[in-house]
């Protein structure tokens, strides 16, 4: 069967695209750690540390720029996920049809 290395190749595609994503989300998660501490800093440097300032901005950051990217990164990779799947299904109907076709030439 032609089949064999294919197997392997789907499961190290799919290694790939995981890694992917949560290398997008570690720094993601990165970058929300900075955008906190500048807010902090900011709000210590106005006096206004102790105010609800920095809290409204930190939730400003994660509805306008947090939860989009985390969101964007997780549909990405659900998109990567998909498109492998159809094309796995199209491969092995291809495949089989391969085959199909080799044992029908051995037959001959």
């Amino acid at each position: 069967m032609i089949n064999e290395n294919i197997d392997p190749f789907i499961l190290n595609y799919r290694d790939a695209l995981e890694q992917q994503r949560n290398l997008n989300q570690q720094n993601i998660e990165n970058e929300r750690k900075l955008a906190q501490t500048q807010i902090m800093s900011s709000a210590n440097d106005r006096g206004m540390m102790y105010s609800n300032f920095p809290e409204r901005a930190k939730i400003q950051y994660d509805t306008q720029t947090y939860l989009p990217n985390t969101i964007k990164t997780q549909q990405t990779y659900q998109t990567g996920l998909q498109k492998l799947r159809e094309n796995t299904i199209n491969l092995s109907n291809q495949l089989r049809s391969v085959n199909e076709a080799i044992a029908e030439l051995n037959e001959a």
